[in-house]
């Protein structure tokens, strides 16, 4: 009788590989499907270009915001086209996204902003404001939150919620185009920043005022 031949059991590198190739499958349908899983917050921050469709973008500027939870990254992003500020936080299962606001910087305009805040349970609300300055007669910008306060006589008054300002030399520089971020935090009140009138005033070398432009584009993430 012929002796059957005994299979040997496999080896430790077959486990190990098999092992790997089972977590790498994993990780990959994690990612396109599940869109969670991520090793890298830059891999997030791709999740909310394709749902913007902005095409590729560059970051300006990577801002750490622990107020808001550990391992939150908020990202201020841009190409020719669009400036857009998104974030990415970190789970126990991954970087994730947060939703992110685009601006569309297609058309003429001497400024192109929005702003965007992150609400976390138990913490404060991170309120950002941003944006793109393309009037190169621009030598400071002001970003402003107006708010009308009771009447005197009959005249209402009317009152700064809080403001920004910056010049020329404090903006973000990226491919010769200009960009302003601006953080407060706390901000009282939930929903506070979208019941506000956001301007943001130009003004040239002498400090005259020639441009003016109301920030009506906003989004938030709830973390």
């Amino acid at each position: 009788m012929k002796k059957e031949r005994r299979r040997s059991p496999p080896s430790r590198k077959r486990r190990a590989l098999r092992r790997l190739l089972t977590a790498a499958a994993a990780l990959f349908l994690a990612n396109r499907i599940l869109l969670t899983g991520f090793l890298l917050p830059s891999q997030a921050l791709r999740v909310s270009e394709e749902r913007a469709g902005t095409g590729r973008t560059s970051a300006v500027r990577r801002d750490w915001v622990p107020e808001a939870g550990k391992g939150c990254l908020v990202c201020l992003t841009e190409n020719e086209n669009v400036t857009m500020l998104s974030g990415a936080f970190l789970t126990w299962g991954g970087w994730v996204n947060t939703q992110g606001l685009a601006l569309n910087c297609t058309e003429p305009a001497p400024i192109h902003g929005g702003y965007y805040y992150l609400l976390s349970e138990g913490g404060p609300t991170v309120f950002y404001v941003f944006g793109r300055i393309d009037d190169p007669d621009i030598a400071r910008l002001e970003v402003l939150a107006p708010r009308e306060a009771s009447t005197l006589s009959g005249i209402p008054l009317q009152r700064t919620a809080f403001s920004w300002s910056s010049a020329r030399e404090e903006w973000l520089e990226k491919d010769g185009r200009h960009y302003f971020l601006f953080q407060k935090c706390p901000l009282e009140g939930s929903g506070y920043a979208t019941r506000l009138p956001l301007v943001a005033v130009g003004y040239d070398g002498e400090g005259t005022e020639i441009a003016r432009v109301e920030l009506n584009h906003g989004a938030s993430s709830y973390l």
